[in-house]
């Protein structure tokens, strides 16, 4: 009888509450979580006249805010967890995405929702497998993403220097690893990433999830060895990835076809490109400290079209493509690969794509590039004989230091990059224009540059326009210890 007057008693007071309690803290669908549960008290989404906002409750009353429509805002993932099986702490990843998930689907926020889901991931080394199921404290890689307004965040707090980038160093000396327990395989032609953000057409979309204090290990070994994505996004909106470490990917993060900001990371000894983006959309890279990887540091350009994970629909091309690209504060060493390791690079056609009538527009400034075979680099991209192979650029640079280049502090190539260094014979853009504005750090007579006549092309540079003809001096012993 004491028990169920006990939970008679609670019942009302959850009522009461959850008709009459005013939100503490209005809604806010960018970084800022929801407070944090605990044993005793429980961070939800609550719903009352004033609308949606974060409120704290104490866990008895949790099941009568759940049974008015509210629900809880922060889950929990620890491998030593206490307590689990109560909705609010889990011991693996993927079982509190899927629980965020659910919820999500049920109450049909598809593309936006009333409030944001945070899952606070403890220190720790969490490891995945690809190729097997998921047991005891191991989870299921990829982990996807495909519901809004979630944040990840792990315990690493990421150190940052005098200009405001990342150092790579733990504040606090903790940090939330994600590891697979084989290398990150290559899945016919496709990469597997750690982390998918997926926007399903006319369905459901990871729109605005962050991506925050991670240490991301692909489980390969450089340089024998890269393989693999960190974060991998497809057509998603309002993407921050901030404050994390990548190392030993093929790619660190590849963004397509939506619009994120990469702030604040420390990337390493990555393969390919340690920052992708890619149209149609709008981009920021700041911030970020990129080392000691292969081709290139940031790469910025028009759509691509290349094989995605199973559980990724393609991207349906259309005919035009527009991207904007801001790259501000940015330090990037040592990429030094033959031929054309590169700092920035901008591609005015995506691979895979050459019938796309492509647009970009960048500004790269206040950046620091050091040690690499090229500072910066413009070129055609991927253009295919036989196919439309148009596209416009128009590039702002300021304030960058430029340092140490082996080769050249910026290309600029209406060709691919190897065709203007003569070492193919590929072909260029047709009917395109080039507009760069170098802004008084980046003399035009150092600037090695490809500007074929006889295709209809037109380069701009500081508002004069650029006679056909060409200037490089490339070598492939051009950088000493190579």
């Amino acid at each position: 009888m004491r028990s169920h007057n006990l939970l008679s008693t609670l019942a009302v007071i959850s009522a009461a509450a959850c008709s009459t309690d005013e939100p503490t803290a209005a809604v806010d669908h960018q970084l800022r979580p929801s407070f944090s549960s605990s044993q005793e008290r429980v961070a939800i989404c609550h719903q009352s006249g004033w609308g949606a906002g974060y409120l704290e409750v104490a866990q008895p009353a949790l099941k009568g805010h759940l049974g008015h429509g509210d629900y809880v805002t922060t889950l929990v993932v620890s491998h030593d967890a206490a307590q689990t099986g109560d909705g609010v702490h889990f011991v693996r990843i993927g079982d509190a995405l899927g629980a965020a998930r659910a919820g999500r689907l049920d109450r049909g926020e598809l593309a936006e929702a009333a409030c944001r889901i945070t899952i606070a991931v403890a220190a720790g080394v969490y490891n995945g497998t690809v190729t097997g199921q998921p047991f005891d404290d191991i989870d299921r890689f990829p982990l996807i993403v495909d519901v809004p307004d979630i944040t990840l965040r792990g315990a690493l707090v990421m150190g940052l220097d005098e200009a405001g980038r990342a150092t790579g160093d733990a504040t606090g000396g903790v940090a939330t690893t994600l590891r697979p327990v084989e290398p990150l395989p290559n899945i016919a032609g496709s990469q597997t990433p750690i982390i998918i953000a997926n926007a399903h057409p006319g369905g459901s979309a990871g729109n605005g999830l962050s991506v925050e204090g991670f240490v991301f290990e692909s489980g390969h070994a450089p340089p024998a060895s890269h393989g693999g994505i960190g974060v991998l996004s497809m057509r998603v909106v309002g993407l921050t990835i901030r404050g994390n470490r990548f190392s030993a990917f093929l790619d660190g993060v590849d963004l397509r076809a939506g619009n994120a900001d990469v702030a604040q990371n420390l990337f390493a000894t990555n393969d390919d490109c340690d920052i992708c983006l890619a149209g149609p959309g709008r981009f920021s890279a700041t911030g970020n400290r990129i080392l000691e990887s292969g081709i290139a540091g940031i790469i910025a350009g028009t759509v691509i079209s290349l094989p995605l994970p199973s559980a990724v629909e393609p991207y349906a091309l259309a005919a035009t493509s527009e991207t904007w690209a801001e790259i501000r504060n940015n330090e990037v060493r040592d990429h030094r690969r033959i031929p054309v390791g590169v700092g920035i690079r901008l591609d005015a056609l995506g691979v895979g794509a050459p019938n796309v009538h492509g647009v970009v527009h960048a500004v790269i400034q206040d950046n620091l590039l050091v040690n690499n075979r090229f500072g910066m680099m413009l070129h055609a991209g991927f253009p295919v004989a036989g196919t439309d192979r148009t596209s416009n650029v128009d590039v702002t640079l300021g304030d960058n230091v430029i340092q140490q280049s082996c080769q050249a502090k910026l290309l600029v190539a209406l060709s691919r990059h190897q065709t203007a260094l003569g070492l193919n014979a590929n072909t260029s853009l047709l009917n395109s224009t080039y507009q760069l504005s170098l802004g008084g750090h980046v003399d035009w007579n150092d600037v090695w540059f490809a500007h074929a006549a006889g295709f209809g092309n037109t380069l701009i540079v500081d508002g004069q326009t650029i006679a056909n003809g060409s200037r490089q001096f490339y070598s492939a012993a051009g950088c000493p210890g190579l």
